[in-house]
């Protein structure tokens, strides 16, 4: 799985005071385990699992426990600070960029990426059916990530040639 693109220290630190604000309005601090949780999270395009998550910053801070990394996870998506991912088979998935965007999912690795699809973004939402209302979107495209498809293709016998 690709490691996480860091963005600059400048927008690390502008996303990083953002949360830590949104947390204290919520009468929660930022301790040491939170900071560290975000630092790795925020900013990040991997969409890590939080079991991912917490076995990197474990590295780091060898006390921190699994429940909190899905706290602080589920804190940041009710602030709006993060997305749930919904991955069928695989773990949930976080994301920081609570922008519209869509996302392409590997069936075989599980990978997810961003997909920028201007053309998506204006699909209209359905009118209430059934009762539903529905309040936002995002596509899944589901497929195999480049690396799995190259995989696969070393996998395939060689075609035979006539007479062999």
């Amino acid at each position: 799985m690709s490691r996480p693109v860091q963005p600059h220290a400048a927008e690390r630190e502008s996303a990083l005071e953002r949360a830590a604000e949104a947390l204290r309005a919520r009468g929660l601090p930022l301790t040491l385990q939170r900071r560290a949780i975000l630092e790795r999270f925020l900013g990040c395009t991997d969409h890590p699992a939080a079991d991912t998550l917490h076995a990197d910053v474990a590295v780091r801070m060898p006390g921190l426990s699994r429940a909190t990394v899905y706290r602080t996870l589920e804190t940041l998506v009710e602030l709006g600070l993060a997305v749930r991912i919904p991955h069928p088979g695989w773990e949930q998935r976080y994301d920081p960029r609570t922008d519209l965007h869509h996302h392409l999912v590997c069936d075989t690795c599980g990978a997810v990426l961003d997909h920028e699809a201007p053309a998506l973004d204006h699909l209209p939402l359905p009118a209430r059916a059934g009762g539903f209302e529905a309040q936002g979107y995002s596509v899944q495209f589901r497929g195999q990530c480049a690396a799995c498809a190259r995989s696969t293709d070393r996998r395939r016998p060689a075609p035979r040639r006539n007479g062999a």
